[in-house]
C-alpha cells in the first residue's frame, strides 16, 4: 500500500489538531471543552479507524477506499480550526459594545432541577411516552439535561473548593455508558454523554499534568471497554432487547466488565472491531469513488434542506417526510446494504460530501467550527456570571452539534428540542419549584434569567 502517503496524511490531521489546541490555549480563549469534544468525536470517527491502516500486521481489506475517505476528514478538520480560530474570533468582536452584565449568585437547586429533569427524561423514554412523535424528541433532548446537572455540580463543586465533590461526580459519570447499555442495549449514547462531562471538566481542573495523565488513562480504558462490549454485543442485546428483567440485565453487562479485555494494539480482533464501527473512511471513500464514476449523483442540498424540515415538530406536521437515522443515506450512495435494524450514521464529513464535494466540507467545516466555538465562547461567559440558565441554553444546543457520526437531520431536530426543554424547564419547572425564591430574587437577576 501507499503507506508514506497515508501516514503523511496521519500526521497532517494531528498538526491541525495541534495547532487549533495551541492557539486557542495561547490566546487564553474562554471555553466549555466544546471545541475539544467536537474534535475528539471526530478522531473518534476517522483517525482512529485510519491508524491501523499503518500497521504492518494488521490484515487491511481496502486501504485505497480508507485513504480516499480519510483525506476528506483531513479538509474538515482544517475547516473547523480556520472557524474556530479565525472567523469566530472576528464573529465576536463584532458583538457592540455594552456594559457587562451583573455576576448572578449561583444556585445549585438548579443543577438538581436539571438531574431530576434529565432523569425524568430517561424514565420516561422507556414507557409509552417514548413512542410518541415530537415527545420522543423532547425527551431524548431533556436526557441531556442530566448532563447538564452533572457539568454545573463538577464546577460548583470546584469553585467551592470541594474537590471531593467534583471526583464524586466523575466517578458517577463513568455509570453512564453501563446505564445506557443496561436499558438499550447501547454504548454510544452513555459513552457520548460521558465524554462531555470530562472534556467539560477537564478544562477547569488542575494541575494540567494530572488531568492530561488522567485522560490518557480514561481513553484507554474506554477502548478497552469498548472492545469488550463488542466482543460480548450479541449476547448483551438478546438479554435487553429480550425484555428479561433487569438483574439478568445487569448481571450480562456485570460480566463484560469483570471479564474486560485490556485493549492490545496487537491483537487482529480489537483492531478489527476498531475499524467496522469506529472507522467511518471506509464507506466516505466508496461514496467519493462512486461520485467519481458517475454511479451516483450528488444532493446538491437535499440533506441540507432536510435538516431545516426537521426543525417542524411532527406535532404540526405529521406527515413530515424527513426522519431521524441516516442508515437510507448511506446504501444510497455506497451502493451497501445493511440488515434490517443495523443503525449505520452517515456523518457529518460524508454528508457534506456526498452534496458538493470537497468544497462542501471546506465551506461546511468553516461554519461548523465558527458556531462551535460561538457557543463555546458564550457558554464559557454565562458559566463565569454564574448565570446558569443561559448557560444551560447556549450549551445543550452546542453539544447536539456534537453528533459527528449522524445526519445534519439529527444535529438540528436534537438542538430545536434542546432549546424547548430547556426553557421548560427554566422557565416552568423551575420558577415553579421555587417560586418563593424566584419572586424574593433581586431585580438585577430576573433580567437576566435565561
Amino acid at each position: 500500500m501507499d503507506e508514506p502517503h497515508l501516514v503523511l496524511l496521519l500526521g497532517a490531521w494531528l498538526l491541525c489538531w495541534a495547532a487549533i489546541g495551541f492557539t486557542r490555549a495561547r490566546r487564553r480563549t474562554p471555553a466549555t471543552g466544546l471545541v475539544f469534544a467536537y474534535l475528539v468525536n471526530l478522531w473518534a470517527s476517522h483517525w482512529l479507524g485510519a491508524s491501523i491502516y499503518v500497521l504492518p500486521w494488521y490484515n487491511v481489506q481496502d486501504w485505497r477506499l480508507v485513504q480516499a475517505g480519510f483525506e476528506q476528514s483531513l479538509y474538515a478538520v482544517l475547516a473547523f480550526g480556520l472557524g474556530a480560530v479565525v472567523v469566530a474570533p472576528v464573529v465576536l468582536s463584532l458583538r457592540p459594545p455594552g456594559r457587562a452584565p451583573e455576576p448572578l449568585a449561583p444556585d445549585p437547586k438548579l443543577a438538581r432541577v436539571y438531574l431530576v429533569a434529565g432523569a425524568i427524561a430517561y424514565g420516561a423514554l422507556a414507557t409509552v411516552l417514548g413512542r410518541v412523535p415530537t415527545v420522543t424528541s423532547l425527551l431524548s433532548a431533556a436526557q441531556q439535561l442530566l448532563v447538564i446537572g452533572v457539568c454545573l455540580a463538577c464546577w460548583h463543586g470546584w469553585r467551592t473548593g470541594r474537590v471531593g465533590t467534583v471526583v464524586g461526580w466523575l466517578l458517577v459519570t463513568a455509570i453512564l455508558p453501563i446505564w445506557t447499555i443496561v436499558f438499550t442495549g447501547f454504548l454510544a449514547y452513555g459513552a457520548a454523554a460521558a465524554l462531555v462531562v470530562y472534556v467539560f471538566a477537564a478544562r477547569f481542573l488542575r494541575p494540567r499534568a494530572l488531568v492530561i495523565t488522567g485522560c490518557l488513562l480514561l481513553s484507554y480504558v474506554g477502548l478497552s471497554f469498548y472492545v469488550s462490549y463488542m466482543r460480548d454485543r450479541g449476547e448483551i442485546r438478546e438479554v435487553v432487547w429480550g425484555g428479561r428483567p433487569l438483574d439478568e440485565r445487569v448481571e450480562q453487562v456485570w460480566g463484560t466488565i469483570v471479564e474486560m479485555e485490556w485493549f492490545n494494539p496487537s491483537d487482529q480482533v480489537h483492531l478489527w472491531q476498531i475499524d467496522r464501527r469506529l472507522n467511518q473512511n471506509g464507506f466516505l471513500g466508496l461514496a467519493v469513488e462512486r461520485l467519481a464514476r458517475g454511479d451516483n449523483e450528488y444532493a446538491y442540498g437535499e440533506t441540507v434542506l432536510d435538516s431545516l424540515l426537521a426543525l417542524i415538530p411532527r406535532a404540526v406536521w405529521a406527515d413530515k417526510p424527513v426522519f431521524a437515522g441516516s442508515g437510507d443515506l448511506v446504501t444510497r450512495f455506497t451502493g451497501v446494504r445493511f440488515a434490517e435494524g443495523t443503525s449505520v450514521g452517515i456523518g457529518q464529513v460524508m454528508e457534506l460530501y456526498v452534496n458538493f464535494g470537497t468544497t462542501g466540507i471546506l465551506v461546511g467545516f468553516l461554519i461548523i467550527g465558527t458556531a462551535v466555538a460561538i457557543i463555546d465562547r458564550r457558554a464559557r461567559e454565562a458559566l463565569d456570571r454564574e448565570d446558569w440558565k443561559a448557560f444551560a441554553l447556549w450549551y445543550m444546543p452546542g453539544v447536539a452539534i456534537l453528533q459527528v457520526g449522524g445526519a445534519f437531520v439529527e444535529v438540528t431536530g436534537t438542538a430545536a428540542a434542546s432549546l424547548v426543554a430547556t426553557l421548560a424547564v427554566n422557565r416552568i419547572l423551575y420558577r415553579g419549584l421555587f417560586r418563593e425564591r424566584w419572586s424574593a430574587a433581586p431585580r438585577s437577576a430576573r433580567a437576566w434569567e435565561a
